[in-house]
């Protein structure tokens, strides 16, 4: 039985397909920094009013909000970690839109940092994970250590529950990392990727299977 193949139409990276992929990052990018000046950290001590902090004002994002007093019980919980929340996201969504294209793989094979710090970054986050920070994980030391090498960011505490995520030092220059990399792929031949057996394939071959052990019964 013929498992089905995911090909590239192109066996190269394109200049078009670099600037796609680029655009890409850069509109979700807009689309997370716009929320993310309305939702800043802290707002929670500034109550009832609050507006966005200098770093999204200088970058031409300004919301003056007013939050009606008394808070509701869900607003009081959730709140003052909805900017977090939108980080987590904006995380798993840049590495959507890299992992497409075979960006991942492509920094896997050439053993960029960046690239590496977002796929372990992503898995901590909250894809296939509670979002939560286990310090005593190989795996979260490991990412630990990168973040501060490559990134030059100290991270919180070893009993800390968060990764540190914040969009002006870590998201941003992960952002720009990423970007520089796809760009110099640019010519380079695309990285192979593993045949993948469609749904009714596999399907299928579980029947057929089945079918098979009990004939044989």
């Amino acid at each position: 039985m013929k498992e089905a193949h995911v090909l590239d139409r192109q066996p190269t990276y394109s200049h078009q397909e670099i600037e796609d992929i680029c655009a890409e990052i850069e509109s979700q990018w807009e689309y997370h920094f716009i929320a993310r000046a309305a939702f800043p950290s802290g707002l929670m001590i500034q109550l009832p009013e609050y507006e966005s902090p200098q770093f999204y004002i200088d970058k031409g994002v300004h919301f003056l909000v007013r939050v009606l007093l008394p808070l509701p019980q869900v607003m009081e919980r959730r709140l003052g970690d909805v900017g977090h929340w939108l980080n987590q996201n904006y995380i798993i969504r840049l590495f959507g839109i890299l992992d497409q294209d075979g960006v991942i793989t492509a920094g896997k094979n050439e053993r960029n940092p960046y690239t590496l710090i977002l796929a372990l970054l992503r898995q901590r986050v909250g894809a296939h994970s509670r979002g939560y920070r286990n310090p005593k994980s190989r795996e979260v030391r490991k990412l630990t250590k990168l973040i501060e090498e490559h990134l030059k960011i100290s991270i919180e505490p070893e009993d800390a529950q968060h990764f540190n995520l914040a969009i002006d030092t870590i998201l941003y220059t992960l952002k720009e990392y990423c970007v520089v990399f796809i760009r110099s792929l640019e010519g380079k031949s695309k990285p192979n990727r593993k045949p993948v057996a469609s749904l009714g394939c596999r399907i299928f071959s579980g029947i057929w299977s089945l079918y098979r052990t009990l004939i044989n019964q």
